[in-house]
């Protein structure tokens, strides 16, 4: 794998801001595009980077998206300032949820999360140690550029 990124980006995520849910990785989408990922590519970072994006938003008090984008693979790294997942592989199931009522009011908080971030990436590498936050690593491959 070559190891100097073509494009880099870093973008601030707010927790409990639910009116910005989704701007980071409108951008990261963006910043994609521009730099001239496939649109398959595109698509599946675009649906993790949301999902990971929501989840700083409805666990912690901020957090922060960087993508760096090479010419095999673009690598998604989310890290936050919250609590973290107390048990990981309950997270990962579908429909589990630690989602607050304020949140699941919203409409949000399905515990799907985790399971399609997972689902869309080529690999994940999630780590929570106790009370310091979430740090999750997503690779996504791509074909020839």
């Amino acid at each position: 794998m070559e190891d100097q990124p073509i494009c880099q980006h870093e973008f601030p995520v707010l927790g409990s801001a639910y009116f910005l849910g989704g701007r980071a990785s409108t951008s990261v989408k963006r910043a994609l595009a521009e730099c001239g990922v496939e649109n398959d590519v595109i698509q599946r970072v675009s649906v993790a980077c949301y999902e990971a994006e929501m989840n700083v938003v409805l666990h912690a008090q901020s957090g922060v998206i960087t993508v760096d984008i090479y010419r095999d693979r673009v690598v998604l790294n989310v890290f936050d300032q919250g609590p973290g997942i107390e048990h990981i592989h309950l997270a990962m199931t579908p429909g589990w949820s630690s989602a607050s009522d304020e949140a699941r009011a919203l409409g949000f908080g399905a515990g799907m999360g985790l399971p399609n971030i997972n689902d869309q990436s080529d690999e994940m590498d999630i780590q929570s140690p106790r009370g310091e936050g979430v740090r999750l690593r997503l690779t996504f491959l791509r074909g020839e550029a």
